[in-house]
């Protein structure tokens, strides 16, 4: 093999190991994120939620449950043609209630935030519990099932007050009443019309 040929192979088989290596070098990167074997980043969506006074839960959803606020429990009733109180008296004008309707409608109000209020301060103070054992390190499977319990009570708790609310609400408004809050609220397209027999005539 003359000196030509052997410099020429020579620089092929140095291509090919270059090649090879820098296919390694890729996949390794890939792997590890493509920042030279360190790996990406990606920030969870709930590291806001580190700050909060429990965490897990934002301020807003703690500030609903000590104000009594749905905070979507009463849905069932309210998107399937089961009007609430607090949408009703808003509605007062436009719904065309009548005195004595609306001071019904007001004690009904009145009634479930004088519940829903101690149980959100119940349910924020379980979940708090939880947290902090998580947090603490010293959560137990006994504890951790028994706590559950506790808070999936408060929260049945929680939801029958929401919802018997919008049972209630129905048996003081009248049929064309319940069908003019659907509509004002967009709830009427796909709504069976004459589902709520038992609104007042």
């Amino acid at each position: 093999m003359n000196q030509k040929k052997a410099i020429a192979l020579t620089a092929v088989i140095t291509l090919g190991i270059g090649l090879v290596i820098g296919a390694k070098i890729s996949s390794l990167g890939t792997i590890f994120g493509g920042n030279g074997g360190i790996p990406t980043v990606t920030p969870s969506a709930y590291t806001a939620l580190l700050d909060s006074e429990i965490r897990g839960l934002d301020q807003e959803t703690i500030e609903g449950y000590l104000t009594g606020e749905g905070l979507g429990q009463a849905l069932p009733a309210e998107l399937n043609g089961y009007p609430g109180p607090r949408h009703t008296i808003d509605m007062a004008e436009e719904l065309e209630l009548s005195e004595d309707q609306l001071r019904q409608m007001q004690a009904l109000f009145d009634k479930m935030h004088s519940e829903t209020i101690p149980l959100g301060e119940q349910y924020l103070e379980a979940v708090a519990q939880l947290e902090l054992a998580f947090r603490e390190g010293t959560i137990t499977e006994e504890y951790l099932k028994d706590q559950l319990t506790i808070i999936t009570g408060i929260e049945a708790q929680l939801r029958y007050a929401h919802l018997s609310t919008h049972l209630a609400t129905i048996k003081i408004l009248r049929a064309e009443q319940i069908m003019q809050y659907n509509m004002l609220r967009g709830y009427m397209e796909g709504m069976d019309h004459n589902q709520h027999s038992s609104g007042s005539d």
